[in-house]
C-alpha cells in the first residue's frame, strides 16, 4: 500500500505513458516540486488511475498541520499525537499559522 499525502507535493517514479492519465483526473504536476492531489480532483478517479499506474493500492493521507508527518486516524484532527501531547501545543499551532501568514 502506497500512501499519498492529501494536499501536499510529492514525488512518483517515472510513470511514462501513465503521467498523462494522472493529470486528466485533475492531479496537479510542477517539475520542480512534484505531484499535488486536492479536493479539486476527481478523486475516486485519480486513486484508482495512480493505482494502476504504480501497480500498487494508493491511500491519502492527511499530514500534521505543525510537523507535516501523516496523521494515524484521519478523523478531522489536524495535528498528530505527538504534536498535539506537548506541552507547548498551542504555541506551535499558532507559531506554524503565524509563518504561513506572513508567507502570504
Amino acid at each position: 500500500m502506497r500512501k499519498l499525502p492529501m494536499d501536499s507535493w510529492f514525488w512518483l517514479p517515472k510513470l511514462g505513458s501513465g503521467f498523462g492519465e494522472i493529470k486528466d483526473v485533475g492531479v496537479l504536476y510542477d517539475s520542480k516540486l512534484g505531484f499535488k492531489i486536492t479536493s479539486e480532483a476527481d478523486l475516486p478517479k485519480a486513486l484508482a488511475v495512480l493505482s494502476r499506474v504504480l501497480n500498487d493500492q494508493v491511500q491519502l493521507v492527511s499530514l500534521c498541520f505543525v510537523c507535516g508527518e501523516p496523521l494515524v486516524d484521519d478523523m478531522g484532527y489536524v495535528m498528530c499525537e505527538g504534536c498535539a501531547g506537548s506541552d507547548d501545543a498551542y504555541a506551535l499551532y499558532t507559531r506554524k499559522f503565524a509563518s504561513l501568514i506572513d508567507q502570504l
